[in-house]
């Protein structure tokens, strides 16, 4: 009888010990009474795989980020970029948006726009949640590169697409690629939407509102 319960002692530390993915497992074990010592055994490796599987992954994390944060300090511009794109072809897969993100302000940053763009094309690829964000990337590097024209058709897309949580920065940016396109009665549309949601710059929309009608 006490062997019993030393064995169910056992069985229950081990159930405790152990991921929800195996507790039917052990659940089973119990309930058809065919507890022996070679099965505990084996739940206890596996469980401790499993724990040790996990430590690996926690360790690789930590050092993953630790080669992010050097290249973060060590670069800037392209070289930066560059480091990225290197490491994030092994980079842990909760890190690659960030990196993509860190990617894409470096390339912006060594004023090579066609490369920040693909890199916020990537951004909008694998992360769907980032995707208006990354949308506004693309068009600001295609403004920055002389193509307003491009970021126009980028942010009409956009602001088709992303909803009201986006309006603001989306008009924003429309407004000033418009100008720069010289497209002024899409300019004026967007610093109009910008009079409704972003009311506290009210003064500084209807100056350029009146500006842009000038031109019209």
């Amino acid at each position: 009888m006490e062997e019993q319960n030393n064995t169910q002692d056992i069985l229950n530390q081990v159930h405790e010990s152990t991921p929800d993915s195996l507790h039917p497992l052990l659940d089973y074990i119990i309930k058809n009474g065919k507890l022996i010592a070679a099965g505990v055994a084996a739940i206890i490796i596996i469980a401790g795989s499993v724990a040790g599987y996990k430590h690996m992954n926690q360790q690789a994390l930590v050092k993953a980020q630790t080669e992010l944060g050097i290249i973060l300090i060590k670069y800037n511009g392209a070289e930066q970029a560059e480091s990225l794109a290197a490491f994030e072809k092994d980079a842990p897969a909760s890190m690659k948006p960030a990196v993509q993100l860190a990617t894409a302000k470096a390339w912006m940053d060594a004023s090579r726009y066609a490369d920040a763009k693909s890199a916020w094309a990537a951004v909008g690829k694998s992360s769907p949640e980032m995707a208006p964000v990354a949308g506004l990337g693309e068009a600001k590097c295609l403004m920055l590169a002389d193509k307003a024209n491009e970021a126009v058709t980028i942010l009409q897309g956009l602001k088709n697409s992303a909803g009201a949580t986006y309006a603001a920065p989306i008009d924003r940016l429309l407004a000033e690629a418009a100008e720069q396109a010289s497209n002024f009665q899409l300019a004026v549309q967007a610093y109009q939407g910008l009079l409704t949601s972003t009311p506290r710059e009210a003064p500084f929309f209807e100056i350029k509102i009146k500006e842009l009608k000038a031109k019209l």
